[in-house]
């Protein structure tokens, strides 16, 4: 993908000039908040199998302990935005159960107060039985009988001991909370249609719903055109972004794309306020999640996918250090919304501090906050490496591995800041005689906390020397950029092109 270099430096930032509130942890979460609830998505418990035929639940522990975490902090609730149980099994929805009354015995703190399910179900709940046959694999023909699916209802009442309904209310401390199942269809990654009640649920009840608080509402898609944009995997057709529009107290809640929360995209602002919640399983570079492009060491977003079996690197893991959440805490005239890196639950990234009432011009629109965005930077000193080495391509849809020379572009850790940290480094290349070529790849531990030595280390980038579009003496530039695409300054290196490469 070939951009302008004013778009290649500036990225968003171009479309307006404006301050936001984000602030370092804790600065603005003195005094006592009226209400504070956790928020996690995408918890993925999945059962599996031993080699002595016993089964064993990934990800229940890590739920307990995040729902221990989250107790220790004085929640009086937890948002869950559905994909609780991978395989939409019964007996994963009741190892949720198991770990939240671990945590929560009869669904209280240990100094007595209530703690909320707020919980919905995701497509993996609705349907996940289907995924690779999961519930036939597990128990063959009798599988259906241990879907969820196959009484939404019962699975909910036996499990987690309330009524069910397709669209759900409660009140907390003062404060509406609505929660929508995923009932209607199954997942598409585009134009999501699981959520099809909500706008006639906001007709019939919104008048009921106090216009001087906010109020929040959880689904498992995200809501078209608001949080990471309108390109994010999985969101929904818009209809509950147009229910939403009318109610600028609304604060909703989503997951299905995974998106990493350290991405400041993930909070948007207009008529309402939409929040990407991530996952506590994995950050999502399954289908170019974060788009508009694909990285080198992610999957291409739809129109690219032709690249990838070309690719050398493969995607990034995040599968077993991915783990996010979040603490809302909220008080008379703001929300306090405190990231958090679950694998050890160090700060993630700068609080969030929205107003309330919501301001107009709302403060974390995006346009406003990619102009007021702190580029990242690189050390002073610091240098690109650059080699060429063996390497193969990733292969598939009749492109075969072959090993062959590609180039190697070591890029050093950019700025160690909240307000500046690198998302992602973006590559020009270009020739003497009129040539370019733009390459994109993750910064290593771009959803890590900065605490850890994950997101401080060194970046490499490698693609086939035969897929470049320059030759012979070469200008490569290394820009550093946020999650609004804006770029700090370039560290660059001149690099000769053997025609033998």
């Amino acid at each position: 993908m070939f951009i302008s270099r004013r778009w290649f430096i500036g990225g968003m930032a171009s479309f307006g000039a404006a301050s936001a509130l984000r602030a370092a942890a804790g600065t603005f979460s003195a005094g006592k908040p009226n209400l504070t609830f956790g928020v996690v998505t995408d918890i993925h418990v999945s059962m599996h199998r031993k080699k002595n035929g016993e089964f064993y639940f990934a990800g229940e522990e890590k739920f307990r302990k995040t729902m221990e975490w989250f107790r220790d902090q004085g929640v009086d609730g937890v948002v869950i935005c559905g994909d609780m149980a991978d395989h939409g099994l019964a007996d994963e929805l009741e190892a949720v159960a198991r770990a939240w009354y671990a945590a929560f015995p009869d669904g209280k703190a240990p100094d007595g107060r209530k703690v909320e399910k707020l919980f919905v179900y995701g497509n993996h709940d609705w349907e996940g039985y289907k995924y690779g046959d999961a519930a036939k694999r597990y128990f063959g023909e009798k599988g259906f009988d241990h879907a969820i699916h196959k009484d939404l209802g019962a699975a909910w009442r036996k499990y987690f001991h309330e009524d069910y309904a397709p669209i759900w209310r409660k009140e907390v401390k003062g404060y509406s909370f609505v929660g929508a199942h995923w009932i209607a269809d199954h997942a598409r990654g585009w134009e999501e249609i699981g959520v099809p009640q909500t706008p006639g649920w906001f007709a019939a009840n919104g008048k009921s719903l106090d216009p001087s608080r906010p109020f929040f509402y959880m689904q498992h898609p995200p809501l078209k055109n608001t949080c990471h944009c309108e390109w994010v995997w999985g969101h929904d057709d818009g209809r509950s972004t147009a229910a939403l529009s009318k109610f600028r107290n609304a604060v909703a809640f989503s997951g299905h794309s995974h998106a990493s929360i350290n991405d400041e995209r993930a909070i948007w602002q207009g008529a309402f306020t939409s929040i990407g919640a991530g996952s506590l399983k994995y950050v999502g570079l399954e289908y170019g999640d974060v788009a508009p492009f694909g990285r080198e060491n992610d999957y291409p977003m739809r129109g690219q996918r032709g690249e990838d079996p070309y690719k050398v690197m493969w995607k990034m893991n995040t599968h077993n250090d991915g783990h996010q959440g979040m603490v809302v805490r909220v008080y008379d005239d703001r929300m306090v919304f405190n990231r958090r890196d679950c694998v050890d639950f160090s700060v993630l990234g700068d609080d969030w501090v929205v107003p309330t009432p919501l301001a107009d011009p709302p403060p974390f629109a995006y346009a406003k906050r990619a102009s007021a965005s702190v580029a990242p930077e690189f050390p002073k000193g610091a240098k690109l490496k650059v080699r060429i080495a063996k390497g193969k391509n990733r292969g598939g849809k009749n492109v075969p591995v072959a090993e062959q020379p590609v180039m190697e572009v070591t890029i050093p850790a950019a700025s160690n800041t909240m307000s500046g940290r690198v998302f992602d480094f973006a590559l020009m290349i270009t020739d003497d005689h009129g040539g370019r070529d733009d390459r994109y790849v993750f910064a290593k531990g771009f959803y890590r906390s900065l605490s850890g030595g994950k997101a401080n280390v060194p970046t490499i980038c490698s693609f086939p020397v035969s897929r470049l579009h320059v030759s012979g003496k070469l200008r490569i530039e290394a820009f550093p950029r946020n999650s609004f695409g804006r770029a700090g300054k370039p560290i660059a290196t001149d690099f000769t092109l053997a025609a033998s490469s």
